[in-house]
């Protein structure tokens, strides 16, 4: 609790920072949650922008360090970073779909990770948060899934809105923590 309050009144000064953050962190959450589907094909464009000058960097560093060992390898893995990027950029639709099957395969096989190691260490402490919170990924997963394909086209927008959300919700409590912090 100490080493909260000693990080309030360091962020004291520049809580209203944070409050602007949290209501425009909120805001976006909001737009998204109510138009997931431009959200979903938003994060689907960020990410084949991404891929794309990822690709052209590790392309362009294969042939700056063409002598090292590694520059077949380096040019390949460029190479598919530039056409997944081109692809997800020119077949948004399709690349919203795989996006959403990779998002639901991921949750599944993060789910039944967490639970394996909450039984692992099932005597410790907290190992019970740990099977909830697998359980819960386990079930988002079976749900994503479960509404493949059809439904991959706002899936991502409508999760990325709430976790946007819940990100606004969380500046605003370090803005008011930190606001009070320096009254106390």
């Amino acid at each position: 609790m100490a080493k909260t309050k000693a990080m309030a009144e360091k962020l004291h000064n520049k809580w209203a920072w944070f409050l602007a953050l949290g209501v425009l962190l909120l805001l976006f959450g909001f737009a998204v949650i109510i138009f997931p589907v431009a959200g979903t094909f938003a994060v689907e464009i960020l990410f084949g922008i991404i891929l794309l000058f990822a690709g052209l960097t590790q392309v362009v560093l294969a042939f700056q360090a063409r002598k090292w060992g590694g520059f077949l390898f380096t040019l390949l893995a460029g190479l598919l970073y530039l056409v997944v990027g081109l692809l997800f950029l020119v077949y948004p639709l399709q690349g919203a779909i795989t996006l959403t099957l990779l998002l639901g395969l991921a949750l599944v096989i993060g789910g039944i990770f967490k639970v394996a190691l909450a039984f692992k260490i099932k005597p410790d402490i907290y190992w019970e948060w740990l099977t909830f919170d697998g359980i819960l990924s386990l079930i988002l997963g079976a749900l994503v899934l479960g509404g493949w394909p059809s439904d991959a086209v706002w899936v991502i927008g409508l999760l990325f809105g709430i976790d946007l959300l819940f990100s606004g919700l969380s500046h605003l409590m370090i803005a008011f923590a930190a606001k009070y912090a320096g009254h106390k």
